[in-house]
């Protein structure tokens, strides 16, 4: 989270103009839900995906944390206020309004929250509901404060200003991203199944796509009996018009994919997402890779046939049934001196333990795969070399 300061600094920022335009405008008693509204509208930010975001936050999965952080803030901070007013439904409209608002966001956020045991189409609908629930919350405050937040004051603009972005940012993510968002079309040209849990796909777009070896992209799936709602896959390589991802099945919609995906279905492909960067780094590589997590690796070997910095690639995996591309892999490294490959099978040869590796500081750590595995090789490297670079990324998408 250390590279993520940009990002919390603009969150902070925005909190703390919130309290002093509340504050110099002396109304103190409305603080709580003021911080609450905005807290929302910064949710809702955090949600478009944006690149200027994506850059401040370091990855979009720093993103997406701080986005259940400032959503779990604000439902805090409306139950607070909640009790503090004593829950009155009343017949007053103003008070009906942020009473519904306040628990249509607790239920939906306890859905996010039990997200897992829902499909994702239907995870998706229910939480697209805390727009309603934030635009309830905005009629009640401006109901109550009209007079005043109407005002072109420095409370007016704060306010209004952060309605405007969550106002907005929400009506974007809900009706627009889905028809805009999505600028590459294209067609699956080739299915190869690489074993019995893991699908390479090649598909042809309509223009150019650009994307750094390392990163992701969410992908729309145009066939009947799949999801349409996009998911994050690791791209593995191509180039021009061609871009390939490697899939592994985790889930309903993975596996369905695997066992119905066809060649010829369209597709639509939003931008490159990830800082993972392989190209980029100190003059020395450690690649790690975990099962499926190969997958950003391949995207480097299979469109650079010279290696340019020296590499050690650790690639585990639980059964030689479950290992991929390793032709491709030991391919690569006949042809290439500066990398070595190290295969680990854990049922042979136990999990990576680099406790007694020596880690120079000119040295870049790459680390894909399960979290788990990532943090607790983390917490290895930061005491045997914290100067060392680290960068992993582990991403979901609910």
């Amino acid at each position: 989270m250390i590279k993520s300061l940009n990002g919390i600094a603009l969150l902070f920022f925005s909190l703390i103009l919130t309290i002093l335009a509340w504050l110099n405008a002396g109304f103190s008693q409305f603080l709580i839900p003021g911080l609450a509204l905005t807290s929302l509208s910064l949710t809702f930010l955090l949600s478009t995906r944006a690149a200027f975001l994506e850059k401040l936050f370091h990855g979009i999965e720093n993103m997406y944390f701080f986005h259940k952080i400032m959503a779990t803030f604000s439902l805090l901070l409306l139950v607070f206020h909640n009790v503090a007013m004593g829950g009155l439904w009343g017949s007053h409209l103003a008070a009906q309004l942020g009473n519904i608002a306040i628990y249509l966001f607790f239920s939906i956020i306890l859905v996010a929250y039990l997200g897992k045991f829902l499909k994702y189409e239907s995870w998706r609908m229910i939480h697209r509901l805390v727009y309603l629930a934030y635009i309830f919350g905005l009629l009640h405050a401006y109901m109550i404060l009209g007079r005043v937040l109407l005002q072109p004051t420095f409370l007016g603009f704060v306010v209004g200003g952060f309605a405007l972005i969550g106002l907005v940012s929400g009506f974007y993510i809900i009706f627009l991203y889905q028809r805009i968002g999505f600028k590459h079309k294209g067609t699956i040209k080739r299915i190869d199944k690489l074993n019995h849990d893991t699908l390479d796909i090649e598909i042809e777009l309509d223009r150019p796509f650009d994307y750094d070896y390392g990163q992701f992209a969410f992908v729309k799936i145009f066939q009947k009996g799949l999801e349409k709602a996009p998911h994050p896959f690791s791209i593995s390589g191509g180039h021009g018009n061609t871009v390939y991802f490697t899939v592994k099945t985790s889930g309903d919609h993975t596996q369905q994919m695997y066992d119905k995906l066809a060649v010829g279905t369209s597709v639509k492909i939003d931008r490159a997402y990830g800082h993972m960067k392989l190209d980029q780094g100190r003059s020395q590589h450690i690649w790690i890779a975990g099962g499926i997590g190969i997958t950003p690796f391949l995207s480097y070997i299979r469109e650079t046939p010279t290696l340019k910095k020296p590499v050690d690639f650790y690639y585990a995996y639980t059964g030689a049934e479950n290992a991929v591309h390793l032709d491709l892999l030991m391919d690569y490294q006949a042809n290439n001196p500066l990398f070595k490959l190290h295969l680990l099978d854990s049922k042979v040869d136990g999990y990576l333990d680099f406790s007694n590796h020596q880690i120079p500081s000119n040295t870049t750590i790459f680390m894909c795969g399960p979290t788990p595995m990532m943090n607790a090789l983390a917490t290895t490297f930061k005491k045997v070399n914290p100067l060392a670079e680290l960068i992993y990324e582990g991403f979901s998408f609910k």
